[in-house]
């Protein structure tokens, strides 16, 4: 249990300092980024380049099964935090004070759902693409900026943002699987 609470107190302290480094000249650019909607056009130009290195029907079935692979996460996502009930950082008494409230949420914070659904994304995505497209391993910008957001705005902990990124990876695993086994038949 000494563990587990050194751990815990890491994770205050280390969110602590990195949300400390933000100021209100940078608010809105990452309110920005944490919204999912920003990142469309990103998913259009993937989509194209599936589309170029694929054809049609097997990106089709990709994105489907991608799709998929982000409901499923973030269903998981809402089990744990339920099962947790960790409270977010800028609900807690605690941290709140020594903190830059930018925004307002009531749920709970592990695990990130931003995190584990852009890393279950990128990851999916990075092993379709990596083969035919060198910097493929760019795409995990997307994560790291959409989930650093998360920090800095102070809904979530590091340990939530790594729990996800370790979730994401997982099923992601899974899913890129099933794209494989589809993929194969349909070609």
């Amino acid at each position: 249990m000494d563990v587990l609470n050194s751990i815990i107190v890491y994770d205050k302290q280390l969110l602590l300092f990195l949300h400390s480094k933000g100021s209100s000249n940078w608010d809105s650019f990452w309110l920005m980024l944490t919204n999912p909607i920003f990142w469309i056009p990103f998913f259009l130009v993937l989509f194209y380049f599936g589309f170029k290195s694929y054809g049609i029907k097997p990106t089709l079935f990709t994105t489907i099964i991608t799709i998929s692979a982000g409901l499923s996460s973030l269903l998981i996502v809402h089990y744990i935090k339920n099962y947790f009930q960790r409270i977010r950082p800028i609900n807690d008494i605690n941290l709140n004070k020594s903190m830059r409230l930018i925004v307002e949420q009531n749920d709970f914070s592990f695990v990130s759902g931003h995190s584990t659904l852009s890393f279950t994304i990128s990851f999916i995505l990075y092993w379709m693409l990596k083969k035919d497209y060198k910097y493929s391993f760019l795409l995990f910008i997307f994560p790291v900026l959409f989930s650093y957001s998360r920090i800095y705005l102070g809904l979530h902990f590091p340990m939530d943002i790594l729990v996800g990124l370790l979730l994401g990876y997982i099923l992601a695993t899974i899913f890129f699987k099933l794209i494989k086994i589809a993929i194969t038949k349909i070609i």
